[in-house]
């Protein structure tokens, strides 16, 4: 009996360890991990999904739009380093749709120095035939 018991509570441990301290998305978004915010970007989210498959194409940078499931008002556009990265190695906008058809936009990052990588994210989707950090659209980078 005391073995079935061990061996039920090891596996219950085990379970639990199979990733410790992996980030969730829910604790990714939050203001501790803010960059920085924009707000009433004038796209929808047809026109941000198009214009990263025109920056892909013409950069060769992925930056991936996802939808929020069951939540037709809520997205994200999210930068992996690597195909499997953790949201703890992530890049994330996340985008609120507004009735008047324009996009308020949060991203954020776990690690610091990531500001570059957000501007990078936030050109492709407002001037996606530019390679790199684009100037000059209303929503500027000025601080």
């Amino acid at each position: 009996m005391k073995v079935l018991i061990a061996s039920i509570l090891m596996a219950g441990l085990a379970g639990c360890a199979t990733q410790p301290g992996a980030l969730t998305l829910r604790e990714l978004e939050t203001p501790q991990h803010l960059v920085t915010e924009r707000r009433r970007l004038p796209v929808d989210f047809a026109a941000v999904q198009q214009a990263l498959f025109k920056h892909q194409a013409l950069c060769g940078e992925t930056f991936v739009f996802e939808m929020e499931p069951d939540a037709s008002s809520y997205g994200r556009v999210v930068y992996r380093p690597t195909p499997g990265a953790g949201w703890e190695q992530s890049v994330v906008i996340s985008l609120v749709l507004l009735h008047n058809r324009s996009v308020n936009a949060k991203a954020y990052s776990y690690y610091a120095g990531q500001l570059d990588i957000v501007y990078r994210m936030f050109s492709a989707m407002m001037k996606p035939e530019v390679c790199g950090i684009a100037e000059g659209w209303e929503n500027s980078f000025s601080h």
